[in-house]
């Protein structure tokens, strides 16, 4: 099975059951956390014409990894695009887990040069949905 498969079957469970938030015009965050030892967090931007910048602070976790290596990512998406920005999963399953995210959201016409479209890159994984 390939990434870009799984990736896809994940993107449309996480939209069809995880809670939904508006985020800006156009724009939603999903998060999938009933049922699942963790979170899988998605962004849509069908906005036609800007640039969606979302931020995701997972500060207050435990006993999760992460499927950026990092618990906080800053992310470019083009207009009507959608990815999978972090999956979290519990580390020790004997043990309890504690996942509480922040995110902060920017609606723009072009996506600045100077900054990398994925922090921390995704290059050829599962994100791309």
């Amino acid at each position: 099975v390939s990434t870009q498969s799984t990736g896809d079957v994940l993107y449309k469970v996480a939209v069809a059951r995880g809670e939904h938030r508006d985020a800006l015009e156009g724009c939603s965050v999903y998060q999938l956390n009933r049922k699942v030892a963790g979170v899988i967090m998605v962004v849509e931007n069908r906005n036609p014409n800007r640039w969606f910048r979302i931020s995701c602070d997972s500060y207050n976790t435990s006993n999760v990894v992460s499927t950026r290596g990092q618990i906080t990512t800053c992310d470019w998406l083009p207009p009507l695009s959608r990815m999978i920005i972090m999956i979290l999963t519990q580390l020790d399953e004997t043990c309890g887990f504690k996942i509480q995210s922040s995110y902060k959201f920017n609606l723009v016409s072009e996506c600045p040069v100077e900054e990398p479209r994925h922090k921390p890159a995704i290059e050829g994984s599962i994100h791309r949905a």
